[in-house]
């Protein structure tokens, strides 16, 4: 007679349920699929087998291991906020493009409006230096600075170190 038992609650493998744990078969088939595409550009049936992979456990898992392998060699970059340095250094380069943005701003239409009528002024000042050029300058950038959410005495220091960093003018 045959013994037909059903494997107990104990010995039976407890797999996650749908949209819960990944299953450890499934990570290390990820991170194999991570090397493999490392160091060949590509990841084939034969070599997930020579990995130590299953054809069932490949059949199973290779679609979700292989988007995991994806998400985990995804690096997640993001902008860090600029320092009262960045600042001034922004201010004192004047370019366009690349406007001092300090911590909880973001970037609006008016801050890049207000940004380039800085930029201009820059160097309209550097093409045809002037005392009015030099105090209009200063006077858009205090308007720039006025719309970042930044201490006064931060604010304070920005104009100070551009005040000394813009060619000095002398009146004739």
């Amino acid at each position: 007679m045959l013994d037909h038992h059903r494997p107990s609650p104990q010995t039976r493998p407890v797999l996650p349920e749908e949209g819960g744990e990944v299953h450890p078969r499934c990570l290390e088939m990820a991170e194999a699929m991570r090397e493999l595409f490392a160091v060949g550009g590509g990841v084939r049936f034969a070599d997930l087998i020579r990995a130590g992979f299953t054809s069932a456990e490949i059949v199973e898992f290779k679609e979700d291991a292989g988007k995991l392998a994806t998400e985990l060699s995804t690096r997640h970059v993001s902008i860090r906020p600029d320092l009262m340095a960045d600042i001034i250094e922004k201010a004192r380069q004047a370019m366009p493009n690349r406007l001092p943005l300090p911590r909880d701003t973001t970037e609006t239409q008016a801050l890049i409006i207000a940004w380039g009528k800085y930029c201009a002024a820059r160097s309209a000042l550097l093409m045809d230096p002037w005392p009015s050029q030099r105090e209009r300058c200063l006077a858009i950038l205090s308007a720039y600075l006025d719309r970042l959410p930044i201490f006064p005495t931060a604010r304070k220091a920005v104009l100070a170190a551009i005040d000394e960093a813009l060619p000095k003018v002398v009146s004739q």
